[in-house]
């Protein structure tokens, strides 16, 4: 503050001095304790208000409630004051015992005071580089003329410190969105200096560039460093791009609306090196950021929307254009960031979304699942967490099939959870909550699968095994950013977990289990849980809480039934083959496969003949050879299998559904219906149709066929005109049943490529899961 003063004219002494006058300054802090605004307590106006961008409703209510404040002269009373002394030091800049008001600046290398006195703002420079700045900006303000749709302010140096402006706010109004007369006034500023150049030859971009590559700062994530020298290693240097003329700090804080003009502050950062739309985007993007509070995908609409009433680019120079913004910026601002001793919140939530709208561009060189999994760690960055038994390289290398564990706690991984249902490259999050963790399913836009396990207490059934906030103490950050758990507590971890599960430890892990924990080994499963159970942590009311939520967290999911139908030879048994392991491995849910029925009564050669011999001849007999003509035998027949449906569903929901397994039905009801034979029945269809009525519903139905001749070279159990009719009869019930019942999924599938029927069906499920 005293060196502030002195550039201003004036000495500040906290003791009376010789020739010394006492004045008093009231001020406002920061979040962080620093002072933010200060004015001189005599002051009738709030003044500092000039300096504040009343945007949203809580900053409309602060602006409200400071003036009223004011209006009934409390302003002595409400805001603190400190007592100090000054002395003219050579020419004051403005009057100190007069009404003004100070803003101490962003915090960073460039930091500026800013006075406003006298109906005049002072930008006040008080290191090299902010001088720089402030001379940047007169000068630059001279070569902008004010015109039908821009205003800029009059510009005057008082010395090499101190750049004196005109007030152009008065009688204006900020705006946070993106107006016709914001567009209006970015293009005259672009039209200035506009050039094509070369990548190669664009000096400002290889400037920004040099300077990024040698950063080291390890504040600012791993990945979208990682992201963004991936981007330079793609970007064609000879090709050529448009520069012009920029504002540099085009933000709904430095425009004013006034007169159906745009009155534009602080021109330090203009240039004629920004890529075109520079403006354009800084424009929205900083304002969907740090205004209103807005993720990516939201900004990016905006950006799309607003596009068609400025620079109406396509979209490939939209996307383009886009490209060297970000590049541009967040290379300039990373060299910032890693000077600046301090970051402020803003930092992050900048770096976060700039880090997502990356994206755009490495989305031609990387999967969204990949991309998914980069924003992730990066969005823990500077969060306590750690990965359970995660690979060693890079993070977005991780297997198919596996998912991510983390560490973390239940107030954290909600803020993950918050973060991944706004990200741009997911289409839906679901989540499942346990006492113990939170299950997270991720997909992306294309139903690439992604899960998370956010584990806040290591269990093993109703026994807490390990202690989180052990583990997160002892955990260690790899080359690519990745807080990992000790190599010592995962050893512990597998041992503890096939341990108590009276499971041997796989030969994958066995060697790295034994070099880590050596002689403290598990040797004793019994005494092993014996001695957890007496940590105070499974104890007492602990144990009995433990118990219920064990038993609850059996039932925190439930699953769902699937049936597949046709004729044999359509391919079912291949698909539900794969359908199975795909559903266990890649959508993480544990699978049950019923033939036909519940099959909680056997079949009825059972009675006759005996289970064993029963089951032999069902197995060597070819379906749809039964004689049966009799009506009442039939419908004895068909009564039998129809109690074993009745009952059987609720065995198989209770038993299956609601702990959560995924039941597989291979063949179901269906064929009672479309081919009754095939149970040796004959019913008037209208009978086997009402009782389905009675039954649960399947979530999801699928029935696969295929062209006769394909069928036929498969299997010959059926002839051609078998094949037609049964796959005309299968396709007007699924048809049928789909007008009916909107909620439930019947589907229709030709099964020529088993890789499309296996996308068809995995895509149908996670659309309604």
């Amino acid at each position: 503050m005293k060196t502030l003063f002195r550039n201003t004219g004036y000495k500040l002494f906290t003791k009376q001095e010789k020739n010394s006058k006492k004045i008093s300054f009231s001020y406002i802090k920061n979040p962080d304790g620093t002072v933010r605004w200060f004015w001189n307590s005599d002051s009738a106006k709030p003044l500092f208000l000039k300096f504040y961008n009343a945007a949203t409703p809580k900053a409309k209510l602060f602006e409200v409630l400071v003036k009223t404040v004011f209006a009934l002269r409390l302003q002595k009373i409400v805001f603190k004051k400190e007592v100090l002394y000054y002395a003219k030091n050579s020419e004051p800049v403005f009057n100190i015992e007069n009404d003004w008001a100070i803003f101490t600046g962003t915090v960073g290398p460039n930091n500026k005071a800013l006075l406003f006195s006298g109906g005049y703002f002072y930008k006040i420079a008080e290191t090299d580089s902010a001088k720089k700045l402030i001379t940047t900006e007169n000068r630059n303000l001279r070569k902008i003329i004010s015109g039908n749709v821009l205003q800029v302010p009059e510009a005057s140096m008082i010395n090499e410190n101190i750049l004196k402006l005109s007030d152009i706010s008065k009688g204006g109004m900020r705006e946070n969105s993106f107006t016709k007369i914001h567009a209006e006034a970015l293009k005259m500023i672009s039209v200035h200096h506009e050039r094509s150049v070369k990548i190669s030859e664009w000096k400002y971009f290889q400037s920004v560039k040099e300077q990024f590559l040698i950063i080291e700062d390890e504040r600012i994530p791993k990945n979208i460093i990682r992201k963004i020298k991936a981007i330079l290693r793609h970007t064609n240097e000879e090709e050529n791009i448009k520069v012009a003329f920029s504002h540099g700090d085009f933000t709904s804080w430095n425009c004013y609306i006034k007169n159906g003009k745009l009155a534009v502050y602080d021109w330090e950062l203009s240039s004629t090196e920004k890529p075109k739309a520079f403006d354009f985007f800084h424009f929205i993007i900083q304002n969907g950021i740090l205004i209103q509070k807005k993720s990516w995908k939201e900004i990016y609409a905006e950006i799309e929307e607003k596009n068609k009433i400025t620079f109406r680019f396509s979209e490939e120079d939209l996307q383009k254009y886009l490209k060297y913004y970000l590049l541009t910026n967040t290379l300039s601002y990373l060299t910032i960031y890693a000077a600046q001793e301090e970051w402020h919140l803003q930092i992050h939530w900048l770096l976060k979304t700039w880090n997502e709208a990356l994206n755009i561009i490495l989305k031609n060189y990387s999967t969204e699942r990949e991309l998914v999994i980069l924003d992730t760690f990066d969005a823990l960055y500077h969060t306590d967490y750690a990965a359970l038994k995660f690979h060693s390289e890079e993070p977005e290398k991780l297997k198919l099939n596996s998912d991510i564990d983390l560490i973390i706690s239940s107030e954290n991984a909600q803020k993950l959870v918050s973060y991944l249902s706004g990200h741009s490259l997911v289409k839906k999050v679901s989540t499942v909550k346990k006492s113990f963790m939170q299950t997270v399913r991720i997909i992306t836009l294309q139903n690439e699968i992604l899960n998370l396990d956010l584990i806040h207490q290591v269990k093993w059934k109703h026994i807490q095994i390990m202690e989180v906030s052990k583990i997160l103490e002892n955990r260690r950050k790899n080359r690519f950013g990745v807080y990992k758990v000790s190599e010592k507590d995962t050893a512990r971890f597998i041992d503890l977990f096939y341990s108590l599960n009276d499971a041997e430890i796989p030969e994958t892990y066995e060697k790295f289990v034994s070099e880590h924990l050596k002689s403290n080994k598990i040797t004793d499963r019994e005494l092993t849980i014996k001695t957890l159970k007496m940590k105070n942590e499974n104890r007492g009311f602990s144990y009995f809480k433990n118990i219920v939520h064990y038993l609850k967290d059996s039932f925190a999911e439930k699953g769902f039934i699937i049936t597949f139908s046709g004729v044999d030879g359509a391919g079912k048994s291949t698909v539900i083959s794969e359908v199975s392991e795909l559903i266990e491995k890649r959508y993480r849910r544990p699978v049950k496969v019923l033939r036909h029925r519940p099959s909680l009564l056997p079949i009825l050669s059972v009675w006759t003949k005996g289970k064993e011999k029963a089951h032999e001849d069902a197995v060597n007999s070819l379906p749809r050879q039964g004689n049966n003509k009799n009506s009442l035998s039939s419908l004895l027949r068909f009564g039998y299998y129809y109690t074993d449906y009745i009952l059987g569903q609720f065995v198989i929901y209770t038993k299956y559904v609601l702990r959560g397994k995924i039941v597989l039905y291979d063949r179901y009801y269906f064929d009672f219906i479309a081919d009754a034979r095939r149970s040796n029945i004959q019913l008037p269809k209208s009978v086997t149709e009402t009782g389905y009525h009675f039954l649960m519903k399947p979530e999801f139905n699928f029935f696969l066929y295929a062209a006769p001749e394909k069928i036929l070279s498969r299997k010959k159990e059926l002839s051609y005109h078998s094949i037609c009719d049964l796959t005309s009869e299968y396709s007007s019930l699924f048809s049928k049943l789909e007008r009916k019942n909107q909620r439930v999924k019947y589907l229709a599938i030709e099964n020529n490529d088993l890789d499309v029927t296996l996308g068809t069906i995995m895509n149908t499920i996670i659309a309604q899961r």
